[in-house]
């Protein structure tokens, strides 16, 4: 078996040195003194390379590994290194590589438990909200425009058709991606970092997903508008006669001949928008915040099961099968 990666990399001077005498055939072998030694930059940038993926214990290829390789890298002086490489002698490639190999021992050290706000997580999903956000809502960090509820029956957060079997509160996402609506992509920066909320403390991108909350930590709209009687009463009734379980349930029945199911499936379209029209108009409420109340719209439902629904010009809904592009 051959000696880890990282233990060769305990780099001393003398020990390059001694391969000054070596042929080098311009491959990189298996010692990797030889290729140090009588390498050229090239050969260094891809052994520099393979030490700090095994060192950092992240992928090459995650926006991690850059960041932490930038930071080593400044601190290192690797640019330097890299363009002066080629006539160094063995003993002064000797002193540079331990310098890289130092540095970046100590950045990984440091930053091994710690977030370095690469973005990954922000780009794969927007945080599922948990009791102990309840804070940001009263110290207006977020708001309606920026949470969108999941109710029972609805489609799961990781976008899968399951239902739901308890509801949830999760922060949008930036239309046509999983993106965080709070993460600005172009300066890998979040607008609330330092009030993130507590899924988004929780997870690591460079190690094991934490594990999954119990049920009661999940923060949900009653936890929120409950003592509001006004907008309360509103949800509650949404909720009893647009029931995401129910509204299922009535399109298998429909699948098997049952028409009379249709009733149940119509009415639920018709308050869930004539519901959403009074909160648009009357109460000017802006879409977003309607997704706050209510939940998605119920033809955005359907369509995850999909199905289309459309208000036709008499205001009736029709529902129909979506059809499968070739």
């Amino acid at each position: 078996m051959s000696v880890p990666f990282i233990i060769w990399c305990r780099l001393n001077y003398k020990d390059i040195a001694s391969m000054k005498k070596a042929k080098f055939t311009g491959k990189i072998r298996t010692d990797p003194w030889e290729s140090l030694a009588r390498g050229s930059r090239e050969v260094m940038a891809s052994l520099w390379g393979e030490y700090l993926a095994e060192m950092l214990k992240v992928s090459k290829k995650s926006a991690r590994f850059r960041i932490l390789r930038q930071q080593i890298e400044e601190a290192a002086g690797y640019k330097e290194i890299f363009r002066k490489w080629n006539p160094l002698s063995p003993e002064d490639r000797g002193e540079a590589w331990r310098r890289l190999v130092e540095t970046a021992r100590a950045q990984a050290k440091e930053t091994e438990a710690t977030c370095v706000r690469c973005g990954e997580c922000c780009e794969s999903s927007s945080p599922v909200l948990l009791l102990q956000d309840l804070p940001l809502f009263m110290q207006e960090v977020l708001t309606p425009n920026e949470v969108y509820a999941l109710p029972k029956g609805a489609s799961s957060p990781e976008g899968l058709r399951q239902p739901l079997e308890e509801e949830r509160l999760k922060i949008r996402e930036v239309p046509g991606s999983r993106q965080c609506w709070f993460y600005q992509a172009a300066q890998q920066k979040c607008r609330i970092y330092d009030q993130r909320p507590e899924q988004c403390r929780r997870r690591q991108c460079w190690g094991e997903p934490p594990p999954e909350p119990d049920s009661e930590e999940y923060l949900n709209r009653s936890h929120i508008f409950r003592q509001i009687p006004e907008i309360w009463d509103l949800i509650t009734a949404h909720q009893e006669r647009c029931d995401r379980v129910q509204v299922r349930e009535a399109l298998e029945r429909l699948a098997q001949g049952e028409e009379e199911a249709g009733d149940i499936l119509f009415e639920a379209l018709h308050f869930d928008h004539h519901l959403r029209q009074m909160l648009l108009s009357e109460w000017e409420m802006g879409a977003a915040a309607t997704e706050m109340l209510l939940g998605r719209s119920l033809t955005d439902f359907l369509r995850d099961l999909g199905f289309k629904a459309t208000l036709t010009r008499e205001g009736v809904f029709r529902v129909e099968p979506r059809q499968c592009r070739a």
